[in-house]
């Protein structure tokens, strides 16, 4: 639920916005890179299957031995790669963060279709919510990122 009216005048609603925006962006990029990640290390560990049984038929050419080593070191680095940053995770703690921001966006929404009056008496609430949402945010953020507490 979005009010046009409130997104360019209400610093609280148009940051909400903004945020919510940011982490979509975020989260995208996450499950991108982790389909991809997959996607590469899935076609890297098919061709090392292939230029195994190929260099087996051909009769041990010299060149292929290299192209194997290659290849698995670049499925190595994949693997390591996913296993470090943990796309998928953090995709899915931005899923929750979403979820916060969007139901506060709508609770103020609601509060402003009911009448502008009762938006305003519950604007420091929404605030002080939103206020625990990042704080929230923020430790995901560092305890996902391996950070201190």
């Amino acid at each position: 639920m979005k009010i046009p009216e409130l997104n360019g005048k209400d610093l609280l609603y148009s940051d909400i916005e903004l945020r919510i925006d940011s982490i979509k962006n975020k989260k995208r990029l996450y499950t991108v890179l982790h389909r991809t990640s997959k996607v590469f290390t899935f076609i890297a560990g098919a061709s090392i299957t292939i230029l195994t049984g190929w260099k087996i038929k051909g009769g041990g050419q010299p060149g292929n031995d290299n192209i194997i080593l290659i290849i698995s070191a670049i499925i190595a680095l994949l693997a390591a790669i996913e296993g470090l940053f943990n796309f998928r995770d953090k995709g899915k703690n931005y899923d929750a963060l979403l979820f916060d921001l969007r139901r506060l966006r709508d609770r103020i929404c609601y509060d402003f279709m009911k009448s502008p009056g009762i938006y305003e008496q519950n604007k420091d609430l929404h605030f002080d919510e939103y206020q625990k949402i990042l704080q929230a945010q923020k430790l995901i953020i560092e305890n996902n990122d391996g950070g201190e507490e």
